[in-house]
This record gives C-alpha cells, sequence and structure tokens, in this order.
C-alpha cells in the first residue's frame, strides 16, 4: 500500500511548494500523512460538497489547485465555508494538499498547458529569475503560428474554454500574434506585458481601471478565473497518474463553475 506521504512527497519534489507565491497556502493543511493511501479526489476548489464526493468515493487524500484557508481562522465554527469544509475532513481523517501558485509557476504548469491549448509557439516567462530547472514563473508570451483579427481569436478562445462571455477592451493592433497570458487573477502584470511587447493579453478579474489602464494600449481580455485554471485538474492527474495510477484509486471533480451568468 502506498502512503499518503510518498505521495506528497513525490508531488513536492516535482513541484516545490517553494515555488509557492508569499501570500500563498500551498501544501499540506491537514490530515495523517503515514496512513495509507485509498484514493485520491483531486479538484479546482475545497467545499463540502467535493469532500464529501471524496468520502463516498473512498478517496482519504484530496489534492486541490486553491488552498481552502488562504487566511488565519481563530474559531472553527461551521459558520462558513472553509471552517465548514475543514471540521468535515478533520472528522472523517481525510488529508487536504494544495499545489496553487507553485503549480502556476512550474514548467508544466497552467501557464504552459493553457499556452499549448491555444497553440502558441516559443512561449517565455515574464520571470527574469528563471534558472531552477522546471521553473518557469508567474504568466508568460508566446506567438500564434499565423496573425488572426481579434474577433476570431477571442470568438476561438471563447469556444475553446466555454466562456460564457468575455471582457475586453481594443488595443492598438487589429491583428494579433504575439499573446501574453497569466492563469487565474493577473491584471498586476499589465505593464510588464506591454513593455513585453504583446498585441494581446489574456487573464482573469480583471478590474474596471485596470480596463481603462489598457484600452488602446492592448487589447486585454479577461477569461475567467474558473474558466483559465480548470486545466489544473487534468494538470494534477497527469502528474500524479506517472507514478500512482497503478497503486492508487483516482478520481477527478466535474463539477461546473458555481459563478453563474444570466
Amino acid at each position: 500500500m502506498t502512503k499518503i506521504a510518498d505521495i506528497i512527497c513525490y508531488l513536492n519534489e516535482q513541484i516545490p511548494e517553494a515555488w509557492q507565491e508569499e501570500y500563498d497556502n500551498s501544501g499540506l493543511l491537514c490530515g495523517n500523512t503515514e496512513q495509507c493511501c485509498n484514493g485520491i479526489f483531486v479538484c479546482l476548489d475545497i467545499d463540502i460538497n467535493n469532500l464529501k464526493k471524496a468520502k463516498n468515493l473512498d478517496c482519504n487524500l484530496v489534492i486541490s489547485h486553491h488552498p481552502l484557508v488562504f487566511k488565519s481562522i481563530k474559531r472553527f465554527l461551521p459558520k462558513d465555508n472553509s471552517s465548514e469544509a475543514l471540521l468535515y475532513a478533520i472528522a472523517n481523517n481525510i488529508t487536504i494538499y494544495s499545489m496553487h501558485t507553485n503549480l502556476d509557476a512550474a514548467q508544466t504548469g497552467l501557464n504552459t498547458m493553457l499556452a499549448q491549448s491555444f497553440g502558441l509557439q516559443n512561449f517565455t516567462s515574464f520571470d527574469t529569475n528563471v534558472g531552477e530547472e522546471g521553473f518557469f514563473g508567474i504568466g508568460g508570451m508566446g506567438i500564434l503560428p499565423k496573425k488572426m483579427d481579434y474577433i476570431s481569436f477571442l470568438l476561438d478562445i471563447k469556444n475553446k474554454l466555454k466562456i460564457h462571455n468575455i471582457r475586453y477592451v481594443n488595443g492598438k493592433e487589429e491583428m494579433l500574434q504575439r499573446i501574453a497570458l497569466c492563469t487565474g487573477s493577473g491584471g498586476e502584470l499589465l505593464e510588464k506585458v506591454i513593455e513585453a511587447g504583446a498585441d494581446c493579453y489574456l487573464t482573469s478579474d480583471i478590474k474596471y481601471h485596470t480596463f481603462l489602464e489598457a484600452n488602446g494600449r492592448i487589447l486585454l481580455a479577461d477569461i475567467g478565473h474558473f474558466e483559465s485554471e480548470s486545466i489544473a485538474k487534468r494538470c494534477l492527474a497527469n502528474l500524479i497518474s506517472k507514478k500512482f495510477c497503478n497503486f492508487v484509486p483516482l478520481f477527478c471533480d466535474d463539477s461546473p463553475n458555481k459563478i453563474k451568468n444570466i
């Protein structure tokens, strides 16, 4: 039987926790890592429903992209989603491990996977300190094989990511080829992206005033936080399957985006 500790050790070797951003809370949140792993449940977000799914599937290890807890919790009362989920995990002996911005920053992580799905070539990092093997950094830019007009490009992205709508402002170019992206919230990278000479920047959680800063300078498009990072489940499953798929049952959450459009 495989111990949970062996799986976590392997994941940390492949995608070190040290690569996470300072504000992040990736890594082990709770659980007994010395117990044998009955099954692994992979998800983007942890909530009570996903933990109940994991329990019903006899999975005592839940691996998520987004950590359940970012800020300190002073009272463990089932009055909010995070506390309720954490109490449930502890009561049911479920170990929780998260790989968030360290997975974003990996060479084999979300940014490069998303770039590949868009057909971008020569995808390079914005991080000038790239040097450690396997590390890429947060955000990058690549080249489309041929130029596309911005409407066709955005409709293609909308179709590939199954996005209900894309918010955007026009840039300087009608035709696009140099595409920058950052999975999750990447509005703070706007000036760096413009300086790099990108025609278009794809990210999410863009504020109104960030759109105004970009207007007429670069095509800035909000492709949705969930939509830009839903590939995390496939990324994590691929990583785990390289070593443990023959020994430990692996399941992936298939829940849709909880944020609805009307």
